[in-house]
């Protein structure tokens, strides 16, 4: 019998059908979950790799799987956030508090998910051998996810506008 196999909405990585069920607001499969959770449980162990990419991590992962019942107010916010690291050069560490000033908005706007998907996924990072090879390949996943987000760079901009430090103008 054929191995099944399913595919995951927000990224397209495909995998083995697990046994697990899956009830996020994240536009993915409980299988995708599933690698984002061993990826999240290699950073928490890593104090260095924690402070360099997990805002990433997350921000990359909330963005790419974006669509079905995923709020527009998480996407919105976490394309602002990568926006900041990759944009505005701002540390992933310092991009938290500047996000939770953001949440606060009464209204968000919607925006869909580009039709070309970045070609990396969590699935690359989880396969990284060493913390810096997991770096690395967090810091490629989310600029390709940036990129194919080109259609609304415009608005992680604006809503990021009042969370660049007067500093950092």
């Amino acid at each position: 019998m054929p191995l099944q196999m399913r595919t995951c909405p927000g990224c397209g990585l495909e995998l083995p059908v697990g046994e697990r069920g899956y009830d996020r607001k994240f536009h993915a499969s409980a299988e995708c979950w599933s690698v984002f959770e061993e990826v999240l449980a290699a950073e928490f162990q890593n104090a260095v790799l924690f402070g360099q990419v997990h805002q990433l991590t997350v921000d990359t992962y909330a963005v790419q799987h974006a669509g079905g019942r995923h709020p527009d107010k998480s996407v919105c916010i976490h394309l602002a956030g990568l926006y900041l690291v990759i944009e505005r050069k701002v540390p992933p560490v310092e991009v938290p508090p500047r996000l939770q000033r953001l949440a606060g908005r009464a209204s968000w706007p919607h925006l869909d998910p580009p039709e070309e998907r970045a070609s990396l996924t969590v699935r690359d990072v989880a396969l990284a051998g060493s913390p810096e090879t997991h770096a690395l390949r967090v810091k490629e996943w989310s600029a390709q996810v940036w990129r194919a987000w080109s259609p609304h760079h415009d608005v992680a901009r604006d809503l990021a506008r009042d969370l660049v430090w007067p500093a950092d103008r």
